[in-house]
C-alpha cells in the first residue's frame, strides 16, 4: 500500500520530495548542467576553430553536441527548478513549465537517437564502401543526414503532440521508435565490425601490402569504436526511463523519486559525450589544450 504520510518521499499528488532524494538530485543535476554545458560548448568550439577536426564524421558530432547543449542549458535548469520546488517548498511547478520540460526531454531523446542512427550509417558506409562514401559526401549526403536528424524528430514530436499528447499510444509509439532506432544503430555497428574482421582476414591473405593498407584506415576504425561507445552509453542512460513508462501500467510513479532519478540518468547522457571524445580521440585532446592555453593568455 502506498505510504501517504508526511515523511514519505512523494505525497499523493507528487508535489513533495524528501531531502534524502532531493538534495543529491539537485547536486548531481547542477554538476551535469554546468559540466555538460561547458563540455559541449568546448566540443563545438574545437570543431569550429580547428581544421584538424573539420572532418566529415565530426560535423555530425558538432550537431549532436548542439542538441546536447539545448538539454544542458534549458532542460536541466527546468528539471532543477522542479526538484527544488517539491523538495524545499512542497509545491508543483506551473503546468506550462512541465509541458516545456517534458516536450524538450522527449525531443532531445529523439534528436540524439536520430544523430546516432545517422552517425552509425555514415561510419558503416565509410568502412564497408569507402569509395562510395566519398561519392555520397560529394552528393551532399551528409547535409541530408544533418537536416533529417533535426527535421524528422521535430516533425514527429509536433505531430504526436498535436494528435494525442496524453494517450497511451503516444508512449507506446515513442518507445517503439526508440527500440527500432537503437536496433538500427547496433545493426550498422555490427555490420561495420563484420567488414573490419573480413578486411583484417583479407589483409593477412594478400601479398600486396600497398593494397591491403588502403582497406581500412586506422582513423576510421578508431572513430567507429568511439561512436560505438557513445551509442552504448546513450542506450544505457535512456533505456531505463523509456522502459519504465512503456508498459500500459508504468513501473514507477510519475514525478516520484525513481522517476526523477531515471530522468537525471537520461539527461546526464548529454554531458558524457565530451568525456568519451576526450578519452578516445587525440585530436580533440590536442585542440582542448590549445583552447585552454589561449584562454589563459587572455
Amino acid at each position: 500500500m502506498q505510504n501517504t504520510s508526511p515523511n514519505s518521499s512523494v505525497n499523493s499528488i507528487g508535489c513533495s520530495l524528501s531531502m534524502a532524494h532531493g538534495i543529491p538530485l539537485i547536486i548531481i543535476n547542477v554538476i551535469v548542467c554546468v559540466f555538460g554545458t561547458l563540455g559541449n560548448f568546448l566540443v563545438c568550439l574545437a570543431i569550429a576553430t580547428n581544421s584538424r577536426l573539420r572532418r566529415a564524421p565530426n560535423y555530425l558530432l558538432f550537431s549532436l553536441a548542439t542538441a546536447d547543449l539545448i538539454v544542458t542549458m534549458i532542460g536541466e535548469p527546468l528539471l532543477l527548478e522542479f526538484i527544488s520546488r517539491i523538495t524545499f517548498f512542497q509545491e508543483c511547478t506551473a503546468s506550462l513549465q512541465q509541458i516545456v520540460y517534458y516536450a524538450l526531454a522527449d525531443l532531445a531523446c529523439a534528436i540524439s537517437v536520430a544523430h546516432m542512427v545517422a552517425i552509425s550509417f555514415d561510419r558503416f558506409v565509410a568502412i564497408a564502401f569507402p569509395l562510395r562514401h566519398k561519392i555520397f559526401l560529394k552528393k551532399r549526403g551528409q547535409k541530408v543526414m544533418l537536416i533529417a536528424s533535426w527535421f524528422i524528430p521535430i516533425l514527429g514530436a509536433t505531430l504526436f503532440f498535436i494528435i494525442s499528447p496524453a494517450s497511451s499510444s503516444y508512449i507506446s509509439v515513442g518507445f517503439g521508435m526508440f527500440v527500432f532506432s537503437c536496433l538500427s544503430i547496433f545493426v550498422f555497428h555490427f555490420l561495420a565490425v563484420v567488414f573490419l574482421l573480413h578486411q583484417r582476414q583479407t589483409r593477412k591473405q594478400l601479398s600486396a601490402q600497398t593494397f591491403s593498407l588502403k582497406l581500412t584506415p586506422r582513423m576510421e576504425v578508431r572513430v567507429a569504436c568511439t561512436l560505438a561507445i557513445a551509442t552504448g552509453v546513450f542506450t544505457v542512460c535512456w533505456t531505463p526511463l523509456m522502459s519504465a513508462f512503456a508498459p500500459s501500467k508504468p513501473l514507477v510513479k510519475w514525478n516520484g523519486p525513481a522517476h526523477l532519478w531515471l530522468q537525471t540518468l537520461a539527461l546526464s547522457n548529454s554531458a558524457m559525450n565530451f568525456l568519451i571524445y576526450s578519452a578516445r580521440m587525440r585530436d580533440f585532446r590536442y585542440v582542448y589544450t590549445v583552447i585552454a592555453r589561449t584562454i589563459l593568455r587572455l
